[in-house]
């Protein structure tokens, strides 16, 4: 999996998808799904996580590659208690994570995050 899909779901949606994957299992069907999901209850739970420092985050991390959060909030040109708590939401939400020796890093080569102005009402 290279991607990761963000979106704003209802429960319902949710435990749709949960129950499609749960019958395409059942029937011996173990194809992994090309892309991870990471669903929002609203869109103003997605914009408060997804912040636009943590966008720039994201960004400076894929293209510079696993560092330290210390070398990233100087790439950043940010305090490094700022940078330290986006990293760690980053991590919970699971956009970021850590490699065998520590460093951070963003493992998707590509996030897409899907918005509609219905759910943006």
């Amino acid at each position: 999996m290279d991607e990761v899909i963000i979106k704003v779901s209802s429960l319902d949606e949710f435990f749709d998808e949960a129950r499609s994957s749960a019958r395409r299992i059942d029937a011996g069907d173990f194809t992994p799904s090309p892309a991870a999901h990471l669903g929002f209850e609203d869109a103003e739970t997605l914009l408060k996580a997804l912040t636009p420092n943590r966008w720039t985050l994201l960004r400076t991390l894929r293209k510079g590659g696993p560092t330290s959060i210390r070398a990233l909030s100087r790439l950043l040109g940010r305090d490094y208690r700022g940078v330290h708590s986006d990293v760690s939401a980053l991590l919970e939400l699971g956009l970021i994570d850590r490699d065998d020796k520590g460093l951070i890093r963003v493992p998707w080569s590509k996030i897409t995050a899907e918005l509609s102005i219905e759910e943006a009402a």
